[in-house]
């Protein structure tokens, strides 16, 4: 056999059926008392389930529960501190990326893995393209091969010949999962893959996976969204907190007992210890009006007053950093902003700062720390021009009596000011950052993911700062996935799915199981 042939036959085999022989309800994976910690923190502990051919298993769970995790072992990304991923009577598969995918796992992770200057076929079979009898690769050959998966497997019409630069976010959503198809031979792992797509673009999908459960693979998926997992998965299983607390069949587990599952009893017993008051007559501090963009966000209203923490929850995809990165100008999008009831026009983060709205951003360590450059370097940045500078020259001796002033304030454990950022714990340098910002008594303060990836004793810091903030008179957005920390600290709670507002909640009607129904499928009842 050629070269060239080898290459379209291992192309065309998902769709020839030549590859998915095994028959349904075999058990072609296995995941084996697996556990994990990173610096020495369990992410998982103990989990065990068997994922069989011809069926959908979800895996479920709320932000930070160690679904990522555990598809990355079951790709060979990562390994396991304990346990194994196995096929069949392979008891002892150590799995690596390589071992993985000879194995015939396939997945579509989160974050797309596309080559933007490729054209779609290109990226599709990028690794495995038909080459002749020279080694040189035969590209129009790979053109029709990428159409027939489109077409039949997903039900798209992209062109194959398009570059992925040139294409919609959902669209190269599409392509990443149309690569996988390509690959997948046993096992398909999707991990939140309609977080970007169009309601028109979610339903092929999930059409799609039909199609290819019905080729006998074993297709896992990950998802927030209850009623995608009810529309189209077999078998459940939750995880809470790194442990696996349930699953079962789709038939035997009530929507209502996996939300149980998945929030977990303990916080049932919500916090409703006193926030700071607040003038509720008092105007908005800050108000949107019909936020929208190119499909992300429809239509977001809301409102907040001096003093009052609105939360903002919603699952991953929902549009709620979007929101954040509308007002300051980070991201281009319709609608009306007024602060202090002065509309605020040309949004950008200079005028925002001028306006007196900051935004701490989730993304801290990537957008807003200088991680190798001191402490006070970046405690000071955005307040040089104002506070340090004489006839145009700064004045290091107030500069370093600041810096180690708001470090203090904040609770900053360091030895010197003068230490890099990166040397400190992640903690540590959530607390520079917050420092830096809030130090600057703003109107309006946008929080996404204010504790995300801190200690239980640096979350403690971050809450009392935040309710802080608020007993100043400073609007607090409090964007967070940490579901009982949204309940701890907002006077109200609006909840976001698919890019809209879905439902507000009271402080007297904080119900999680209610949160988490509308977070997941957009609805109160």
């Amino acid at each position: 056999m050629t070269p060239k042939s080898k290459a379209s036959r291992r192309s065309q085999g998902w769709l020839s059926g030549e590859q998915h022989d095994l028959p349904s309800g075999c058990l072609p994976l296995r995941v084996s008392n697996i556990s994990k910690a990173f610096s020495g923190v369990p992410v998982l502990e103990d989990v065990s389930f068997e994922a069989k051919a011809g069926r959908v298993l979800a895996i479920m769970g709320e932000n930070g529960a160690g679904k990522s995790t555990l598809k990355n072992i079951m790709c060979g990304l990562l390994s396991p501190d304990r346990g194994t991923v196995s096929f069949g009577n392979n008891a002892d598969a150590q799995l690596t990326p390589v071992v993985a995918r000879e194995s015939g796992i396939a997945a579509v992770h989160q974050e797309l893995s596309l080559f933007p200057n490729l054209t779609v076929a290109e990226n599709i079979y990028v690794g495995m393209l038909p080459v002749d009898r020279w080694g040189n690769v035969r590209l129009g050959q790979a053109i029709p091969l990428a159409t027939e998966v489109l077409r039949d497997a997903l039900g798209e019409n992209l062109n194959p010949q398009a570059k992925v630069q040139h294409l919609s976010l959902g669209e190269r959503q599409i392509v990443e999962v149309a690569k996988a198809l390509v690959r997948a031979k046993r096992v398909l792992i999707l991990d939140e893959p309609t977080t970007s797509l169009s309601l028109a673009e979610r339903a092929r999908l999930l059409d799609a996976v039909r199609r290819v459960r019905e080729r006998g693979l074993s297709i896992i998926y990950i998802s927030h969204f209850m009623d995608e997992v009810y529309d189209v998965a077999d078998d459940i299983v939750v995880l809470r907190d790194g442990v696996l607390v349930g699953g079962g069949e789709v038939v035997n587990m009530p929507r209502a007992n996996v939300e149980r599952l998945m929030v977990g009893r303990e916080l049932q017993a919500i916090d409703h210890s006193p926030l700071p008051t607040f003038d509720s007559s008092e105007p908005p501090a800050l108000e949107i009006e019909g936020f929208s963009d190119d499909g992300q966000l429809r239509e977001v209203s809301l409102s907040i007053r001096p003093g009052e923490i609105v939360g903002l929850g919603g699952l991953l995809g929902a549009g709620r950093s979007e929101v954040a990165l509308g007002v300051v100008g980070l991201r281009k999008v319709s609608g009306v902003v007024r602060v202090a009831g002065t509309p605020f026009t040309r949004r950008n983060p200079q005028s925002a700062r001028a306006a007196g709205v900051v935004l701490v951003s989730e993304d801290r360590r990537g957008e807003q720390a200088f991680l190798q450059r001191p402490v006070r370097e970046n405690l000071m940045a955005g307040h040089l021009e104002n506070r340090h500078k004489k006839m145009g020259l700064l004045s290091a001796k107030k500069e370093r009596s600041d810096a180690k002033a708001m470090s203090e304030n904040y609770g900053v454990r360091l030895t010197t000011i003068e230490q890099e950022l990166v040397s400190l714990s992640g903690g540590n340098q959530q607390k520079v950052i917050l420092a830096r910002w809030l130090s600057e008594a703003p109107r309006v303060c946008i929080l996404d993911e204010p504790t995300k990836g801190i200690d239980i004793g640096a979350k403690a810091e971050a809450h009392r700062l935040v309710l802080e903030l608020a007993g100043q008179g400073v609007a607090v957005l409090l964007i967070s996935s940490d579901l009982p920390e949204l309940l701890a600290l907002s006077h109200r709670i609006l909840v976001m799915h698919k890019g809209a507002i879905v439902g507000e909640l009271p402080r007297a009607e904080f119900d999680p199981n209610l949160v988490l129904r509308m977070a997941s499928t957009g609805s109160m009842s």
